[in-house]
């Protein structure tokens, strides 16, 4: 199969790209692993820690029978809370109620502890078994707000109990309404938080008001603290990809979206520009805080255990707010909380859609985005006409095949060509046995003569590899994936375990039989390609390449989401029969062998690209002379 040298170097360079390609993936270079690891030994826990400013006194309890928060019957001396807490003492103490506001795709349950949101519930999904997706609780997740009163007193918003001004409301369609919570210095004096919900939307309007605080906060004091908190939970059944493909992401003011390692167990970034929106994500949701980039001068964490399969990963993102000593001071956010669909982020026009990571971050490869966005927009096509997500995978497969037909037929009747070309060629080989840069003139000549291209084989399948790549990363970030089933995967988004064993193996628990069937397809091809070449018995040792690399990839795509896999194995059936239909009635031997001939009578001028590579042959054969 790999007569001459110019194919050895083209399939090697094919599997250095794909090879290569996965593992940079799943993998950062050994020097910033390094150093990664070394950061996160010098880390005290695991868990995100929150310095906190103000320690309360012990006036509120849980009641372990109904769960519930009451107040303990604790007499407070009024003049330690006002010592402590100020004008805003009396806020200092209460007990919790909770409060529901809800829409079409959500349920977000309000708590006038802190005045923040308890939980979020997306009503359109679910988990992986099937309960209600919560993507977060007060457990997990909280946002709160730091300001001094004086030179030694902070308050931090969270430990205070708000006072709702408005109650629980359902709405649908078009309609909106708004939820408002007060932390009261006294009537006229307070901290505000507003939500606007609207009907059918995952934005929430959420804002802030401080109102007659001038005379509270010190006149010096040029900003406000805010501390925001989530530590993801599971809602996929494969802990690991899900983990794979959540990061911490960010966007600076009008300018590029940038993420926190997602392969790191510790990243942390410090900014000191101003932020227009962080946005904590995970595999098929997030949740994002968005501004007009007000967030200046903060610090973004990301963390997790390896061993820990219990959360996906936690974030921290710290930063201040701009203030003004005024009598009114507002900052109008929104939060979104919902599924990371490329077509609905991108509507927003806010580039929250370049979360969804559709290229390697490595600036080579960066271009490989525009060519998932159009897969995107095909995908999208065809999924209006409401047909099982497989069955438009393999619309899609058999689409992009036949528009890649003149590269293949063209590289299966170059490899044609150079069967035909074998003899002379080992002959070529006989004769000039180990002077590898004269063999190698000698070949590029009878290449000319003949006029056929020696990388006339491997251009095509290199120029196919971006495509490969495009949905490398299309599939495993495709939300209308997840939990379709298909034939026996039960989840297109995740891996299609047939077998299951306890203690993993090479960091395998599970076959996956889409791979199975991948790598066998693959290992066909190679077989017909060794066939129709006929001239891998040349290089013993390359021969081999082509059947090994198979079962390489077997490993690596066993975990990955069965989508990916059974698009592959589309890939490789397709092109197992394209191949056999145009050699069994397009390639005609004889025809061939008689254009050959005609063209060594008849030499034409080589092209731009034949001769760049005879003079590669020279300079190579000179260098290696001069080495002598």
């Amino acid at each position: 199969m790999f007569k001459n040298k110019e194919s050895v170097i083209g399939w090697l360079l094919i599997a250095v790209l794909m090879i290569g390609f996965i593992f940079y993936q799943n993998k950062k270079m050994a020097e910033e692993q390094a150093q990664k690891k070394a950061k996160a030994q010098t880390e005290k826990s695991d868990s995100l820690k929150v310095k906190e400013p103000v320690a309360l006194p012990a006036v509120v309890a849980t009641d372990s029978t109904s769960g519930t928060i009451t107040a303990e019957e604790v007499k407070v001396d009024s003049t330690t809370l006002t010592s402590e807490f100020g004008a805003f003492a009396a806020a200092a103490t209460g007990e919790e109620k909770t409060f529901v506001i809800e829409n079409d795709v959500q349920k977000i349950t309000l708590t006038n502890k802190g005045g923040q949101i308890k939980s979020i519930e997306l009503k359109k999904y679910k988990t992986w078994d099937k309960k209600p997706l919560i993507l977060f609780t007060d457990k997990t997740n909280s946002l709160s707000y730091q300001f001094a009163i004086d030179n030694d007193r902070v308050i931090d918003t969270k430990n205070f109990f708000f006072e709702p001004v408005s109650e629980s409301f359902t709405i649908s369609g078009s309609d909106s309404a708004s939820f408002v919570f007060r932390l009261k210095a006294d009537n006229n004096k307070y901290f505000e938080q507003k939500y606007t919900l609207h009907g059918n939307s995952y934005m929430l309007g959420y804002a802030v008001n401080l109102i007659g605080l001038n005379n509270i906060i010190p006149a010096n004091n040029t900003f406000i603290g805010v501390t925001w908190q989530n530590t993801l939970s599971n809602l996929e059944h494969n802990n690991e990809l899900e983990r794979r493909y959540s990061a911490l992401y960010y966007r600076f003011n009008q300018s590029d979206v940038n993420h926190l390692s997602e392969d790191s167990e510790t990243d942390e970034y410090v900014f000191d520009a101003p932020v227009e929106w962080i946005s904590f994500k995970q595999q098929f949701f997030n949740s994002t805080l968005l501004s007009k980039g007000d967030f200046n001068r903060g610090k973004l964490k990301s963390i997790f255990s390896k061993e820990n399969k219990n959360y996906v990963k936690k974030y921290e993102a710290t930063f201040t707010l701009p203030y003004k000593n005024s009598e009114t001071s507002s900052y109008n956010f929104q939060y979104y909380f919902g599924p990371n669909h490329y077509n609905s982020l991108s509507a927003y026009d806010r580039d929250l859609e370049a979360i969804i990571k559709l290229s390697p971050d490595f600036w080579m490869f960066s271009w490989i985005r525009y060519i998932t966005r159009f897969i995107i927009f095909v995908f999208t096509v065809f999924e209006k006409l409401q047909l099982n997500y497989g069955i438009i995978i393999l619309i899609m497969t058999l689409i992009l095949k036949l528009a890649l037909h003149p590269l293949t037929a063209k590289s299966i009747e170059s490899a044609a060509k150079m069967k035909i070309l074998a003899p002379e060629i080992n002959a070529l080989r006989e004769k000039y046995g180990e002077d590898q840069g004269k063999l190698g003139q000698e070949q590029m000549k009878l290449y000319q003569r003949a006029g056929v291209s020696p990388l006339g084989g491997c251009l095509p399948l290199l120029l196919q590899m971006p495509i490969l790549m495009a949905m490398y990363y299309f599939f495993p970030a495709s939300i209308e994936l997840r939990q379709e089933a298909f034939l026996w995967a039960t989840d297109l988004s995740s891996y299609d375990a047939i077998v299951t064993w306890a203690t993993p193996i090479f960091g395998q628990n599970h076959l996956s039989l889409f791979t199975i069937l991948m790598t066998i397809t693959s290992v066909v091809q190679a077989v017909m390609n060794n066939q129709m070449n006929a001239m891998g018995n040349q290089q013993p040792g390359m021969k081999y390449v082509p059947y090994i690399m198979p079962f390489m990839l077997m490993f690596i795509f066993n975990s990955f989401p069965a989508a990916l896999t059974y698009y592959y194995l589309l890939q490789n059936l397709f092109g197992v029969l394209h191949q056999w239909i145009i050699q069994k009635f397009f390639i005609d031997e004889a025809k061939l062998r008689k254009q050959i001939e005609e063209n060594k009578k008849n030499p034409k001028k080589p092209s731009g690209l034949m001769k760049r590579f005879a003079d590669m042959q020279k300079e190579a054969e000179q260098r290696a002379r001069q080495r002598k």
